[in-house]
């Protein structure tokens, strides 16, 4: 469940969306109407009374929490969500740790299978197709993809298929650079 304001009449309202996913597919729907507050913790303290006065809406945030894992495992719901902020209804601290774990995973994933992918962990190859040394720092890899794209774009006579080793080459060196510090 998401506290979001929403602009409606010059005036900003408070509510509570419900995500849900129907057949592999992310739904919203607003679930309760807060109304005017000055902040989000005014809002979130209104909504917590009302979780604590509603069986009906206690019903929505248990179905939420059990949910939760299922929702935010996709990638637009939980760009949604961390878009919109903070879950409330006692699970904001469960969703939050799940996205960040999450995240995390993935980001170590990816950098374990490129690290993976370079023979003898240094990637010598794209730095000699920009005509570098493999210590050349970021500013010094995006000034020679320029001057070696101008000479090799197929639009200024260079040929498709050098263009496309050039920008791998770039991509790769870039990211040793960004991952070597």
């Amino acid at each position: 469940m998401l506290l979001m304001a929403v602009e409606q009449d010059d005036r900003i309202i408070w509510v509570v969306v419900e995500q849900h996913r129907p057949r592999g597919r992310i739904r919203s729907r607003i679930v309760l109407h807060l109304g005017q507050y000055r902040d989000r913790d005014e809002a979130e303290a209104a909504f917590l009374e009302r979780l604590r006065s509603n069986p009906t809406l206690r019903d929505v945030a248990e179905r939420w929490a059990t949910n939760a894992e299922d929702v935010l495992s996709d990638r637009k719901a939980r760009a949604r969500f961390l878009l919109h902020g903070v879950s409330t209804g006692g699970i904001a601290a469960h969703a939050d740790d799940l996205l960040m774990r999450r995240e995390e995973e993935e980001r170590r994933a990816r950098e374990r299978a490129r690290a993976a992918s370079w023979p003898g962990g240094i990637p010598s190859v794209a730095f000699a197709t920009l005509g570098l040394s493999t210590a050349a720092s970021l500013a010094e890899i995006r000034a020679a993809y320029r001057r070696r794209a101008l000479l090799m774009h197929p639009d200024r006579g260079g040929d498709h298929a050098t263009m496309v080793a050039l920008n791998a080459a770039y991509e790769d060196a870039a990211w040793y650079a960004e991952w070597r510090g």
